[in-house]
């Protein structure tokens, strides 16, 4: 230990100095009571940055931009790198060099350093904005794709801690694409994924339900991911949401001035866009006019040195007469699958309302045939059948004595029953069968008339599916459980069917 730590353990350890008034009643920090020579000496700042501090009191910094100054001082610090630990945090609005102190910009250039070899250490906000603005100035960037990465780096690492910056960077990379004419793919952005949702309702034609689905829900101001019946019901919901929008779409395109697109989102605007707009820039370009395209809802055009952006400037998030439909779905679902909770919906439209029943009443019907086509075979059953079988064969067969007795008691015909002629028909039916389909029409006892035929119900039942479907195109009875049903479409036509054929 040196002489001059030695004096000082001594004079702080003294039990006089200890219990005096000047000890005995404060509370003392972690920071030394008394320092020595070098504890009190300040770190020397380094050259460059004074010398580059210096730049804002220059003749030529007083009336150029405070953008022109910035590139100036963060062209001289391009390749500057320090080790210095700053730890504290603060707050600077629009930060840029000449407003920090020389410790905090000695913690800038020690963090930038540590990002440049690819770590990301916490650091306080304003750094990141700075080096962002450094970046779209191309300061420390050596071609303008590294740029973009560069952005998107910080825009990983630090956009959960500092959500804002997220959002900022999203806009300056496509900013930066647009600035620099890099391929619009390399810029991610918000902006992009919700152009890509809108181009795919546009050209809803080519679109399968799982590309069409994914859109709707992006651009719906009704979360329906966030509805218990979705959670419940998504393919359900999925397939109700698509044909509904294929079969509005199709409405407004036929029968209406603007297409259901132009209705729910609007046409693309032109307005006038500051590239790099929140931030620092120092505009370095003096080039031609020119155009760059996005995509096909969204593109910007320089002329006469200004900026400017042809996109949809409406329902850039989400679309409130989409989420109403969506929500009116929603609450029709419910109401039609029993759903435990009711929903309270506003109102919609009434062509609207109409193609939400149809598409659902429709969604029904098809799912009662799928039931219908389904014949499932009980296996275990099957040995029941076989025993029921034996018993009805043992009380048929009778000894010939028997058979004689019943003979002799049955008196002799006295004369032939006059044959009746059969009546017209005009249906591929036969008698059984009209006399079975009659009493399910007039709602009698089905099985009786089946049991007079001597023929199973499911057997009546399919040969008249068989022979009516030429007729209907469908089957014309179901079965719930194993009672014949008649479908409910095809009643009156039965009836009408019938009222010329004989029973």
């Amino acid at each position: 230990m040196s002489d001059a730590k030695d004096i000082l353990e001594s004079i702080l350890n003294d039990e006089k100095l200890l219990k005096s008034r000047a000890f005995r009643d404060k509370v003392y920090s972690d920071e030394p009571i008394l320092k020595t020579a070098s504890q009190l000496k300040k770190p020397k700042t380094p050259e460059k940055i004074k010398a580059m501090k210096a730049m804002a009191y220059t003749p030529e910094a007083y009336w150029k931009t405070s953008a022109w100054l910035f590139y100036k001082q963060g062209k001289f610090m391009e390749d500057f790198e320090d080790v210095y630990e700053y730890n504290e945090d603060f707050v600077r609005y629009y930060p840029a060099y000449r407003d920090f102190t020389i410790e905090q910009l000695r913690g800038f250039f020690s963090w930038r350093s540590k990002v440049r070899r690819g770590q990301f250490p916490d650091t306080p906000l304003p750094y990141v904005y700075l080096l962002a603005y450094e970046i779209i100035n191309g300061i420390g960037v050596k071609k303008p794709e590294d740029g973009i990465f560069m952005l998107k780096n910080l825009s990983d690492h630090y956009g959960t801690r500092f959500p804002g910056v997220k959002k900022y960077l999203g806009k300056w990379m496509l900013h930066y694409a647009v600035y620099n004419e890099l391929p619009a793919e390399m810029a991610e952005s918000e902006e992009n994924d919700n152009d890509s949702a809108l181009i795919t309702l546009l050209h809803w034609e080519d679109k399968a339900d799982n590309e069409l689905f994914p859109a709707l829900v992006r651009l719906s101001s009704y979360a329906i991911e966030e509805s218990g019946f979705y959670m419940q019901y998504p393919e359900d919901f999925r397939e109700a949401a698509c044909r509904c929008w294929r079969m509005l779409a199709e409405i407004y395109r036929s029968k209406r001035k603007n297409s259901l697109f132009v209705n729910w989102f609007g046409k693309p605007r032109e307005s006038q866009v500051v590239l790099f707009d929140s931030a620092i820039f120092y505009n370095r370009k003096t080039d031609c006019d020119r155009k760059y395209i996005i995509n096909e809802i969204n593109e910007y055009e320089r002329r006469n040195g200004q900026w400017f952006c042809c996109k949809f400037q409406e329902n850039r998030g989400r679309s409130i007469k989409l989420g109403a439909f969506m929500k009116a779905l929603d609450g029709a679902m419910r109401k039609n699958y029993n759903y435990k909770y009711k929903l309270k919906v506003g109102e919609i439209a009434k062509v609207q309302l109409e193609i939400i029943r149809s598409v659902l009443e429709t969604i029904r019907q098809e799912k009662e045939k799928e039931k219908v086509k389904k014949i499932e075979i009980d296996v275990s059953l099957l040995s029941g059948i076989r025993r029921s079988s034996d018993i009805t064969r043992d009380k048929l067969i009778v000894d010939e004595e028997e058979l004689a007795e019943i003979y002799q008691q049955e008196e002799p015909v006295q004369e032939q029953a006059e044959q009746l002629p059969e009546p017209e028909n005009s249906t591929p039916l036969d008698r059984n069968e009209l006399m079975f389909l009659r009493s399910l029409l007039n709602g009698e006892d089905s099985r009786c008339a089946a049991k007079n035929a001597g023929i199973l119900p499911s057997i009546l039942a399919d040969s008249i599916n068989e022979k009516l479907f030429d007729i209907f195109g469908d089957t014309v009875i179901a079965f719930n459980g194993d009672d014949p049903e008649l479908i409910g479409d095809y009643i009156d036509e039965l009836n009408e069917m019938l009222k010329g054929a004989g029973t």
